[in-house]
């Protein structure tokens, strides 16, 4: 059965493009994170892996929320000890405790809603996130953030063998008040795609204009899903050679 299915929902958004069959041996495809994974991204993602591996044998979730950290994914998430809101001066309000992984509930929905994890063949996590962390100076603690998030989905759906593709955030902070935090989330990022088996990430310096802003103009987004899906492809394609070893 082919589906389509897009739900907005509290400033959510949730899509589920059925190119192909759930199930039969097809590739799921998870996109999550927060503004620059939103708009034609998915169209450009979707198209390449369609061709690649046949629409008939992908299926695509899409899940975003505009100027979230990885903590709102997070529902464990730790600040750095003795961490104060820049510009604040204090340590974070309860309130803001009380938010830490409200979007992983809709994540999972949208996963559920592709079908039952056990009948794909492959399952890639692709994460575009890191702009608010950098910001903010949360580098020192996104690593250990963004496995447990990968960590609890691979419990939800029971599958432990889930691949992802990591976006770094682009130059875009380099310069500044923020450029160390910017700095290190960029380090971090590769750092935990480099040192993951079955892990890696895309650099997006070149695709945030001319000024270097943070969100990536609107003629980018589709560029941005064809190079995320030429990695989750390489990725997969690896994953499957394996396979045929055994």
């Amino acid at each position: 059965m082919k589906f389509r299915m897009t739900m907005v929902m509290c400033g959510f958004v949730v899509f589920v493009a059925g190119l192909g069959v759930a199930g039969d041996g097809a590739h799921l495809f998870i996109l999550s994170g927060q503004s620059n994974m939103t708009g034609g991204l998915k169209g450009g993602f979707s198209k390449k892996v369609g061709e690649h591996f046949g629409k008939e044998q992908v299926v695509v979730v899409s899940q975003s929320k505009a100027g979230r950290g990885i903590r709102f994914w997070d529902k464990d998430y730790v600040f750095p000890e003795n961490y104060v809101v820049p510009g604040k001066g204090r340590a974070p309000s309860e309130g803001s405790k009380a938010q830490h992984g409200m979007e992983y509930p809709v994540l999972l929905k949208a996963v559920e809603k592709a079908g039952d994890a056990e009948v794909f063949r492959t399952i890639t996590f692709v994460w575009m996130q890191g702009e608010s962390d950098a910001g903010r100076g949360l580098g020192g603690v996104y690593e250990q953030s963004f496995f447990r998030v990968l960590g609890r989905l691979k419990t939800d759906i029971g599958r432990d063998d889930v691949g992802f593709v990591i976006g770094r955030v682009s130059d875009a902070g380099l310069n500044g008040a923020s450029a160390k935090g910017w700095r290190e989330v960029r380090a971090v990022q590769a750092k935990l795609a480099k040192d993951a088996k079955d892990g890696t990430w895309i650099d997006t310096d070149d695709l945030n204009g001319p000024d270097n802003n943070v969100h990536y103009p609107k003629e980018k987004a589709g560029p941005l899903g064809a190079r995320f899906a030429d990695k989750a492809i390489e990725l997969v394609s690896k994953r499957l050679a394996a396979d045929v070893k055994k």
